[in-house]
């Protein structure tokens, strides 16, 4: 499932297949107007909330506000099935040196489809065509499926493993070589 594509080429939908023959759209978040009730909508029926990091919050006002800040900034895509969101992935500058937090949610009913795995390989190749230098991010250690995931697509596990672990990917030193 690998594509290569710029950050300009995802202004259209890229189309996928999941394991089960459902076709999928991954795009950009658009704006309030068009995107932000179905994105909502995911996370109200999202479960478990509160799970890893305590995300999605519980409380619907909480929720809302961790949605919000998430939309502000950054790059958010949304993985939709017949115009209903099911995904959410979101890349976060943490500090000005090109180094990214990266989260994504699949939602209950559409995870082990390779939905998550297609939002991972877009956020890397918008990543990688945009020249950031790493992305990280933190998992549960007993969430295996998770971490394949992110092993797949080129996430390596630094650090201590505990209740959590993080993963990282270099994109610069990807990139230097190719």
């Amino acid at each position: 499932m690998t594509i290569c594509l710029s950050f300009h080429t995802l202004q259209a939908s890229l189309l996928f297949k999941d394991k089960v023959g459902t076709l999928f759209l991954v795009r950009l978040y658009q704006d309030e107007e068009k995107d932000y009730l179905p994105l909502k909508e995911m996370y109200q029926g999202f479960e478990p909330k509160e799970g890893t990091q305590g995300l999605p919050p519980r409380t619907e006002e909480k929720r809302e506000e961790w949605l919000k800040s998430l939309l502000k900034g950054g790059i958010n895509l949304l993985a939709l099935v017949e115009e209903r969101v099911v995904g959410h992935a979101a890349l976060l500058e943490m500090e000005p040196s090109r180094n990214y937090e990266y989260m994504v949610f699949v939602h209950q009913d559409y995870q082990n489809r390779g939905i998550g795995t297609a939002l991972t390989q877009t956020v890397k190749d918008i990543a990688k065509s945009m020249e950031y230098h790493q992305i990280w991010l933190t998992v549960e250690t007993i969430n295996l499926r998770a971490i394949h995931v992110y092993e797949k697509v080129g996430f390596c596990r630094v650090g201590p493993r505990d209740v959590e672990c993080e993963m990282v990917i270099n994109l610069k030193r990807r990139n230097e070589g190719q």
